[in-house]
């Protein structure tokens, strides 16, 4: 009697245990691999880890890479799931060209459409190269070792302007950050990076920059497709970011949050919704998130495709475009 009583109290137990434990919430965590610190990606990922961790009351890291050839690569792994990356990289990485030579990643997928990435090439103020054909035989940051598409963008530049690299000095860095220390230092009398950037910012402040004007013609554009297929060039006012000291034509190109196909669709949902609805928040944590615009984040004419939990939001709010 007294062996079935313990028995029965057993069994409870055990039912108890059962009940509590399936009814324990999933602590879900999520993570977005961005560019080293000191990049726009980095600060805006480092913004989304916070705003949207915070909106679905969940653990989001930020976990900063070299660049796209290490962050698509990785999320492709399964390291983390969202990525920060502007579409050039994004497409040349789906199709296995540029540095993605003969491994293509064709299961990423874009989540959102965020803003514009804007890239410039910079010089020291007091260098006296107001021009690109000013830099004939000068010290150009080449390379980019850890961010072959930065180096992409430095390359389309110079094509953009009819000029290559053997009309300067290559001078080969690893990545964009470390470009821009090297011209605040004297090493190097012109690099290219996003025109918002943290550290243009610093450097602007330490010795002072000029960011030089593109051709904005049929070849210029030209040179562009060939290089860096989606970015165009554009206008930027004077007095709009650090170096920009008269109307400036730079280079523009959509920054996307990837993932990748893997990832399940309610998650990329409810990501993608707390990004359209926390824009303010956004914008308070990273300045390039002023930008963002719900209405243009579904875009389905770019060359890398979204994932469903996307599409669904998007197709929800009528602004599937």
């Amino acid at each position: 009697m007294m062996s079935q009583f313990f028995s029965k109290i057993g069994t409870a137990c055990a039912l108890v245990s059962l009940f509590a434990f399936s009814a324990a919430p999933h602590a879900q965590t999520l993570s977005i691999g961005t560019n080293p610190q000191g990049s726009v990606a980095y600060a805006s990922g480092a913004a989304i880890a916070d705003v949207v961790g915070d909106a679905l009351d969940l653990s989001f890291t930020v976990v900063p890479q070299g660049g796209p050839t290490a962050i698509i690569p990785a999320m492709s792994a399964g390291e983390f799931d969202f990525a920060f990356a502007n579409i050039v990289a994004a497409v040349t990485a789906k199709d296995g060209k540029g540095p993605y030579k003969g491994r293509k990643y064709d299961s990423i997928r874009v989540a959102a459409v965020v803003y514009p990435l804007e890239m410039g090439v910079f010089v020291r103020k007091d260098a006296k190269i107001d021009t690109f054909q000013a830099l004939k035989g000068k010290r150009v940051a080449s390379a980019f070792k850890s961010q072959a598409n930065v180096a992409a963008f430095m390359t389309a530049s110079l094509a953009a302007a009819g000029l290559t690299y053997d009309d300067v000095t290559p001078v080969p860095v690893q990545n964009g950050v470390q470009s821009v220390n090297e011209l605040v230092d004297g090493g190097l009398d012109a690099t290219t990076f996003s025109v918002s950037a943290g550290i243009i910012q610093q450097a602007d402040a330490v010795v002072g920059i000029r960011v030089l004007s593109l051709p904005n013609d049929e070849a210029a554009q030209a040179a562009l497709d060939n290089y860096t297929p989606g970015a165009m060039i554009a206008t930027a006012p004077a007095g709009s970011y650090p170096g920009i000291l008269e109307p400036t034509n730079i280079i523009r190109v959509p920054f996307v949050v990837l993932t990748d196909s893997r990832v399940d669709d309610e998650t990329v949902y409810k990501v993608v919704k707390a990004i359209a609805e926390n824009g303010e928040k956004l914008a308070a944590s990273a300045g390039e998130f002023k930008a963002l615009d719900p209405k243009l984040m579904g875009q389905s004419a770019l060359p890398v495709p979204y994932h469903p939990g996307a599409i669904k939001y998007y197709t929800e709010q009528g602004i599937w475009n």
